[in-house]
């Protein structure tokens, strides 16, 4: 078993654990409803998750399109192309209590890194976007501009290496059931990022920062 207590680095996914991104606010008061609700659909009927991932993995927009028009039609190439102009809409903001936990955690020596799946042709609008969240960190590895993303083994193990940190204490923190697998299987810890709170009574309940002070209120 693990020696939790030992973890002296921990890894975060971007968006859904540092960064509230919300896709369908790229194309709202720019298209239907039901057309955004087609587009964005579970099943993925529309191609926008597949695309998407490959954008992640280093295809940039210019060429994805043209491809993206050829296999589903002018009218969902509209879409795509109106996603791609409209990325900084989907930015919502920082994850509410991320930021002073990330503060908490390089108060008690942790290292604090990123491990994003992103493209590297928007990776700018999401640094510039968010100039105070990205100064805190002592790294992020960037999928679309390596060429690999999670939950890919290599994608963990580049990340590893370029912060010259050890898997063994290591932990890494993302919204993605598959990612936090692909983590696991690479050697570090991993769990599933549920909220702030969650997140945070984890780190404490492991001893890899203090447990917050509560003081009663006064009557």
């Amino acid at each position: 078993m693990a020696c939790f207590s030992m973890i002296d680095n921990v890894i975060f996914d971007v968006c859904g654990v540092l960064v509230d991104w919300q896709p369908r606010r790229a194309l709202e008061g720019l298209f239907p409803p039901d057309q955004i609700d087609e587009f964005f659909a579970d099943d993925d009927r529309c191609g926008f998750m597949y695309f998407d991932d490959l954008h992640d993995g280093g295809t940039d927009y210019a060429d994805l399109i043209d491809e993206y028009e050829r296999e589903y039609g002018a009218r969902l190439g509209l879409m795509m192309r109106a996603y791609a102009a409209h990325v900084e809409r989907t930015l919502v903001g920082t994850i509410p209590g991320m930021m002073p936990l990330i503060e908490d955690l390089r108060s008690s020596g942790i290292g604090v890194w990123a491990l994003t799946n992103w493209g590297h042709d928007t990776w700018p609008i999401m640094r510039d976007r968010f100039p105070d969240l990205f100064c805190l960190l002592d790294g992020v590895v960037v999928s679309g501009i390596e060429g690999v993303r999670k939950p890919d083994r290599t994608a963990f193990d580049l990340a590893v290496a370029r912060f010259g940190i050890q898997r063994a204490h290591t932990l890494f923190v993302d919204d993605s059931s598959y990612n936090v697998a692909g983590a696991r299987a690479a050697g570090l810890t991993a769990i599933r990022f549920d909220s702030t709170e969650q997140t945070r009574n984890w780190l404490s309940g492991h001893g890899v920062i203090p447990r917050a002070e509560h003081h009663p209120s006064a009557n």
